[in-house]
């Protein structure tokens, strides 16, 4: 017997192979025609992010709008309400109208849930939600959590956001009885108590909303250093973040931090030092703000203002009539805000420490970004040059937009061009400081401005998220070629 020209012999086995066609694959078709949109897992997540402050802030809207929520007999209208809301989700502190006066008890109290709901992050509290309704948590949600508050482990994401939960709400207990036991002697308890309550939220929250009666933000108690110190204590712990608080508390000492909790306790002390020492030179003999106050009121809110002003509006002196030096590094500072995964806004001190270690590596000709014994990643360093490069397109076409819609206001002498400038970037800042120019602003002008905060706020998290979602492992290289720098 053969077979293709070979004769069978005693011991071979004969295998036979399926044809193509028995092998192919099988498909049945359902009656379930329904077209299914599916979006990447980065876009889904951005989308999850921006739509999830963006209905809070809607909704906050409009309960500012009801009636009893201001307290004259008027209600709200649409664009202070918007830009309230705006200010409270993003935690900015930037205002169109006086808090204290403006508002009724039940506005100050959305004002302050708005706050909390902000500062803390939408994504967080539902994966809270989620976990403790036992359901799933998904990837693309843990990949979300991860990059927004700074978690390694996809595993740690929601016992990271229950630690977040304990801790946020634990300071600002902590702030709300420390600054009761003082208040409760300057007002009654009631008041002192709901006073005390407002500005713990927003003070851990670096919200910068006041609602003290007869007072510009702080300028009531520039010469109460339990006040003051309180309140500064609280925002430095809202803008440190909480995986470097939670490293702080549990590793004693400086070399057995991780590199991202270094480059942040170093920043923040660098521009601590910096916005001290600038407000100090410029303002100790401005009659407007420190000049006339005592050497040591100088020096506590001198300080006090290089802890708020980069993240937190509060203030102890009318930032409208400070020089034009504090103005212009105070902007700088600004641009900068807290760390990454904090309440704080900016482009973040992680970022703006990346790019200071690999300008000094290109100064001094090391082939790599290195640091405390540590290489910093390329894509992590490009990453943070894509955040600053769009974060300065960002804010430049506010600036530029809001410009244009008060040239009239320009060309009449009402506020000049640094006023608009310092304006926005408190805003993308979401900071609060302001030149006292927010009420005065054209309906459009106050638009640009919420659209600032609302970008400011979502903005570099969106880009440094977007960033990591995308980033993939290139196939492969081209060839390299060098091009002239400088």
């Amino acid at each position: 017997m053969r077979r293709n020209n070979w004769r069978l012999r005693p011991g071979d086995r004969v295998v036979r192979r399926p044809r193509q066609r028995e092998t192919a694959p099988v498909r049945i078709r359902t009656q379930d025609r329904r077209r299914r949109f599916a979006l990447p897992s980065s876009s889904s997540a951005l989308l999850t992010l921006a739509g999830g402050f963006a209905v809070l802030i809607l909704a906050g809207t409009a309960l500012l709008m009801l009636p009893f929520a201001a307290a004259g007999p008027e209600s709200a209208g649409f664009v202070t309400a918007l830009f309230t809301a705006t200010s409270a989700v993003c935690v900015t502190g930037l205002v169109v109208v006086s808090s204290g006066d403006y508002w009724s008890v039940f506005g100050q109290v959305i004002i302050a849930a708005l706050m909390l709901m902000g500062g803390l992050g939408i994504m967080s509290a539902g994966i809270v939600v989620l976990a403790v309704l036992g359901k799933r948590v998904t990837l693309n949600q843990r990949l979300l959590v991860r990059e927004t508050l700074g978690g390694e482990a996809l595993g740690s994401a929601v016992r990271l956001v229950r630690y977040i939960i304990c801790f946020a709400l634990g300071a600002q207990l902590v702030t709300f009885l420390l600054l009761f036991v003082r208040l409760v002697f300057k007002y009654p308890a009631i008041e002192a108590f709901w006073q005390s309550l407002f500005h713990s939220v927003s003070a851990f929250n670096n919200a910068g909303f006041t609602i003290f009666p007869d007072s510009h933000s702080l300028s009531a108690f520039r010469s109460d250093p339990a006040v003051l110190w309180t309140i500064g204590l609280s925002i430095l712990l809202g803008a440190m973040s909480y995986p470097v608080m939670n490293e702080l508390a549990r590793r004693k000492g400086f070399t057995r931090w991780t590199l991202d909790t270094r480059l942040v306790v170093l920043g923040t002390l660098g521009l601590w030092a910096t916005g001290a020492v600038t407000v100090l030179l410029f303002e100790v003999t401005n009659p407007l703000t420190l000049g006339g106050m005592s050497v040591g009121d100088k020096i506590s809110n001198g300080a006090f203002q290089a802890f708020t002003s980069r993240t937190a509006g509060f203030s102890s002196i009318d930032f409208s009539h400070v020089e034009a030096g504090t103005s212009y590094l105070y902007m700088m500072m600004m641009f900068v805000g807290g760390a990454s995964g904090s309440v704080a806004g900016g482009i973040k001190v992680n970022t703006a420490m990346v790019i200071i270690v690999a300008t000094i590596a290109a100064v001094r000709g090391r082939p790599n970004v290195e640091f405390a014994r540590r290489e910093i990643a390329y894509s992590q360093v490009s990453r943070a040059l894509g955040v600053l490069v769009l974060g300065v397109i960002g804010v430049s076409l506010f600036i530029i937009a809001l410009m244009v819609s008060e040239r009239s206001n320009l060309e009449a002498g009402t506020f000049e061009f640094g006023d608009t400038m310092f304006e926005t970037m408190s805003a993308f800042g979401t900071v609060g400081l302001s030149h006292g120019i927010t009420p005065d602003l054209s309906t459009p002008g106050k638009l640009i401005i919420t659209l600032a905060m609302y970008v400011g706020r979502l903005g570099p998290l969106t880009i440094a998220l977007g960033l990591a979602l995308r980033q993939r492992r290139a196939l492969y290289r081209y060839a390299e070629e060098r091009v002239r720098i400088g």
